[in-house]
């Protein structure tokens, strides 16, 4: 039987622009910006949930929030039951060591001054209650990075003399060090040529089989989401618009902006390439987003409902979600 393992509920994370007193002064007070606009979904256990969207549409933010590296205005974040939101400094320490993030520069969130052997370490020596020689951690170490396929030799060297694909495994080790039930991958292979990219892509893979870890993948690559997601959501201006399993979500497309990104991912064999959608106008801005359908400023099947009326999610069955008016009628 399958368990959630985090759930979101109506989440919604706003930033404000013009705080400054030059803002006040000129009259133009407060701009909010709608990062996160009411977002809800399940991340089941084991599983692998890909989160999709053009840069900007706040799928970055979503997975900073569920860590709380962000605060949400207002929402619950579910882990195993436990509103992260509402945790103290004691209880999030806690949740963090259950729950890890692959950051998109890793080389920009590595300590250059640092041997990747301390880095590696560091979060084993934040464990509370266990206490461990240099003998021991160095153990440790070296094991975390065979099991990323690196040589144990590379602890004593710093980050500026590996590859970007080395990086990423020397980002993976320390993201399981402490043997994490959840990761956020977030873009863990942009910047890095194919061949790389698909070595850390098995890997990630094959951690997940042994140590039973959940993912949030957060890309803007259709292709690898659909190759290591077993669950995805589409995200645009903040909001989900479509969500289900992976593979319902390409062979049955509900929403147009889906079909529009679908359309544009490439294809090798002639007969499976279809016409590519081209999207009219411009993302609105998150500041002033349309009223009604976010969307509807560049949907081509636009209709007066969708000026006047936010449309909710419905499920068109077998937990395949779309919040489309076209759905709703």
């Amino acid at each position: 039987m399958e368990v959630d393992l985090i759930q979101i509920r109506n989440l919604k994370t706003y930033f404000y622009q013009g705080k400054g007193l030059l803002s006040k002064l000129f009259g133009q007070g407060l701009k909010i910006v709608h990062a996160v606009d009411g977002v809800s979904l399940t991340i089941k256990k084991g599983r692998t949930f890909g989160l999709v969207g053009e840069s900007g549409c706040g799928k970055s933010t979503l997975g900073n929030t569920i860590f709380r590296l962000v605060e949400p205005l207002e929402g619950e974040i579910l882990f195993k039951g436990h509103d992260v939101v509402k945790m103290d400094q004691k209880e999030l320490r806690q949740f963090r060591q259950q729950a890890q993030i692959i950051f998109q520069d890793q080389f920009g969130c590595m300590n250059p001054r640092m041997t990747v052997g301390q880095i590696i370490a560091e979060p084993l020596l934040m464990r509370q209650g266990v206490k461990v020689s240099q003998e021991e951690l160095g153990q440790e170490v070296a094991e975390l990075l065979r099991s990323v396929n690196l040589d144990p030799d590379a602890s004593v060297k710093f980050p500026n003399e590996f590859s970007g694909g080395q990086a990423r495994r020397i980002g993976v080790a320390r993201a399981i060090a402490l043997q994490p039930t959840f990761i956020m991958a977030d873009e863990p292979t942009s910047g890095l040529d194919i061949s790389t990219a698909a070595t850390i892509l098995n890997l990630m893979q094959d951690l997940q089989d042994k140590m039973d870890i959940t993912y949030l993948w957060v890309s803007h690559n259709l292709n690898q989401v659909k190759y290591m997601s077993d669950d995805m959501a589409v995200m645009y201006l903040g909001k989900v618009v479509e969500m289900g399993q992976t593979k319902d979500v390409f062979e049955q497309m509900a929403h147009p902006y889906t079909k529009a990104l679908i359309s544009a991912v490439p294809k090798v064999d002639a007969e499976g390439r279809k016409k590519t959608i081209f999207l009219e106008g411009e993302i609105p801005s998150p500041i002033n987003p349309p009223s009604g359908c976010y969307f509807r400023t560049r949907c081509p099947y636009v209709f007066q409902r969708c000026e006047q009326e936010e449309p909710p999610l419905v499920d068109l069955g077998g937990e395949h979600y779309c919040a489309c008016h076209l759905q709703s009628n």
